[in-house]
């Protein structure tokens, strides 16, 4: 249970990061959000991207493509986004 919230609390995070930027482009949509998370995070990439779909309903993210790659403890934190 401890890790789904983490996972929640995760995509809550992203999905405000991908918002926030989208607004700055003035994007009508966005078509695909990228995350690159590193091994320390103690997140499983399916539980992950589960959660990103789910708080990204009702937002111009609903229907992005989610793309969840785990990478190696010491690297930092990556999202990269497709806009419409």
């Amino acid at each position: 249970m401890e890790a789904a919230m983490h996972s929640l609390s995760m995509a809550q995070d992203i999905l405000q990061a991908a918002l926030k930027e989208a607004e700055k482009h003035e994007a009508k949509r966005i078509k695909t959000i990228s995350v690159k998370v590193g091994s320390e995070d103690f997140v499983e990439s399916d539980s992950l991207q589960f959660c990103l779909e789910a708080t990204a309903e009702g937002t111009i993210a609903e229907g992005a493509r989610i793309e969840v790659e785990l990478a190696d403890a010491n690297e930092p934190h990556q999202i990269a986004l497709e806009l419409d």
